[in-house]
């Protein structure tokens, strides 16, 4: 695979849950009043331990993500042995998967000043696979542990960071910086077809966290682990997307080609199934990584279900997502009328 081509890659807009942004990043007032009622919906499924974590990172953790800095500044002698043990500590601290990646001013959403850091730590949190393949309450539970994780992570680096006399920054999801273009120039994966990164150890299960600083770090760059050779030729993810979202064929935004996921198709799935997930769930490097024994029932039922509609009616066995529900209905096919609430 050759690395990403970023040489015309224009800075995106940020896009919130069921927002579509047109060319210029505005969008209707129709789409707009859609898209807040759809996020209504949305936001009134969390379960209480997310809304908790939720009011962590509010109230808690982002007054705190810009660290206070040392006036007594370190001199760094050893770049790649600091480098390392700043790795060794976010690993102690709990992530998965850490590495570095120059800051791409290229890669901060529109809107946002740009920033004098030169380099962003990207690290990773393992989801617990079985939880996110239930596609259900405890699954968006999870998801938000796991991203109250990733910043009480990031503000305790940046501090550590800043005890250097350099600046550090953690910054939240839907913070200013695209996660997933950092992630890969850090080395951590490469983008899936579904639209988010893939790990060669974590699969698809994971969650993304960036600490941008003015510390001379060494960079690691991307990494060509096959992952988006092997996308290329598959299509399951394509193949049990109840709303089609997932594109056969990478396309050309913002001046990148890349995989490409329609959210705004995607949406109103995302809403019902408490987060969807399925197109992680079901992709294939799950079991090649540390999930390998919790995917095989997952390929067990990709193989009875063999459609989308097919595993839409596995999950309403055992999940309470109201198939009736007409966000959900026009997906579901022929298949609708037997599914069980």
């Amino acid at each position: 695979m050759a690395i990403v081509d970023i040489s015309k890659a224009k800075r995106p807009t940020l896009r919130k849950q069921g927002s579509q942004p047109t060319e210029s990043g505005l969008i209707t007032e129709s789409e707009a009043t859609a898209s807040f009622e759809q996020a209504a919906v949305w936001h009134r499924q969390y379960p209480a331990d997310a809304q908790r974590f939720g009011w962590l990172q509010q109230h808690v953790l982002l007054p705190q993500c810009a660290a206070p800095v040392n006036p007594r500044k370190t001199a760094i002698d050893d770049a790649p042995a600091l480098t390392q043990h700043l790795k060794d500590y976010a690993l102690e601290l709990g992530v998965d998967a850490v590495g570095v990646a120059e800051l791409l001013p290229q890669f901060t959403f529109a809107g946002n000043e740009a920033l004098t850091h030169t380099r962003v730590i990207a690290y990773a949190v393992a989801m617990q696979y079985d939880l996110m393949a239930e596609i259900g309450p405890r699954s968006q539970q999870e998801v938000h542990r796991v991203y109250f994780k990733l910043l009480e992570t990031g503000v305790r680096l940046a501090h550590y960071i800043g005890s250097y006399g350099y600046e550090a920054t953690a910054h939240p999801n839907e913070g200013p910086l695209a996660y997933i273009p950092h992630a890969y120039f850090a080395g951590l994966g490469e983008l899936g077809k579904h639209g988010s990164l893939i790990s060669p150890t974590l699969g698809s299960s994971f969650r993304l966290g960036l600490l941008s600083t003015d510390l001379p770090l060494v960079v690691d760059g991307p990494q060509d682990y096959g992952i988006d050779d092997k996308c290329a030729r598959c299509n399951i993810c394509t193949t049990f997307c109840p709303p089609d979202a997932i594109g056969p064929e990478k396309e050309t935004v913002n001046g990148v080609t890349r995989w490409i996921v329609d959210t705004e198709a995607c949406f109103p799935v995302f809403t019902v199934l408490s987060g969807c997930k399925i197109c992680l769930m079901v992709c294939p490097f799950n079991g090649r990584s540390l999930n390998k024994e919790s995917f095989k029932e997952t390929a067990r039922e990709i193989k009875r279900a063999k459609t989308s509609d097919g595993f839409l009616q596995l999950l309403a066995g055992r999940t309470p997502y109201a198939p009736e529900n007409p966000l959900l209905s026009p997906f579901l096919g022929a298949a609708r009328t037997d599914l069980e609430p």
